[in-house]
């Protein structure tokens, strides 16, 4: 699974590195970490508009939710989607299919169990500039107030090498997605197309170091970027 990210560079690092540009970078809130279930708004390309960087809610509210109450609980189950299971499931099954998106990170973390102790570890790029995972996206009408909100899940599937000794409990791991072919998984709606890419990672795409314990009490941490040092070596 993945519920614990990091993207800490500024807008005009991000916009570099993607090749879009923020609607909104002046509220753009860079996280050394934060947890899912704070339902930050990161930092997302929508197949809508993938010229552009939008800041959307994580935690996806299908448009069929009925209240402001029922979209707070089914945000904290949907922080994720099972890529095995997307194309069926009622929550997800209408976004796959032509609403998918990218969230752009520094990376993410995860923990490895050992016995009932659990170790952090935090995952980057082994070569690219910037980590691109896939999602799906949703927009969901507010009746009450109006609003509109915009709200994704990242996709994950089956752990990869690295992935598999890190999250030794779930072996799972998200969906990565090569800024190449970005374009591709945005705009192909075919389901051969979006299947092809609902893979574990190459094992050259990643890796990982232990991070200090620490992260796992701060939800949420906008400045502290020493938690994300090494304490221990890089394994590939």
């Amino acid at each position: 699974m993945c519920f614990t990210v990091s993207i800490y560079r500024n807008s005009h690092v991000v916009e570099t590195d993607v090749g879009a540009l923020f609607d909104a970078s002046d509220v753009y809130q860079p996280y050394v970490h934060v947890s899912g279930f704070a339902h930050p708004d990161l930092p997302f390309i929508t197949s809508a508009r993938p010229d552009s960087i939008e800041l959307v809610s994580w935690g996806l509210v299908p448009s069929w939710t009925k209240n402001a109450e029922a979209a707070v609980d089914i945000a904290n189950k949907t922080l994720n989607a099972r890529s095995e299971t997307v194309f069926e499931k009622p929550s997800f099954r209408s976004a796959i299919k032509d609403r998918r998106g990218l969230l752009i990170l520094d990376g993410f973390v995860e923990w490895q169990h050992n016995g009932s102790r659990k170790q952090p570890y935090y995952i980057k790029p082994q070569s690219e500039s910037v980590l691109l995972l896939g999602g799906i996206w949703e927009d969901w009408l507010d009746k009450s107030t109006g609003e509109v909100r915009r709200s994704f899940s990242i996709l994950t599937t089956q752990a990869n090498t690295l992935m598999s000794v890190i999250h030794n409990s779930k072996q799972r791991m998200p969906v990565v997605i090569s800024p190449k072919l970005k374009e591709q998984w945005l705009l192909d709606n075919s389901r051969t197309s979006i299947e092809s890419f609902l893979a574990p990672a190459l094992d050259s795409a990643l890796e990982a170091y232990p991070i200090s314990a620490e992260v796992s009490r701060n939800p949420v941490n906008t400045d502290r970027i020493e938690m994300l040092e090494p304490i221990g070596p890089t394994i590939r």
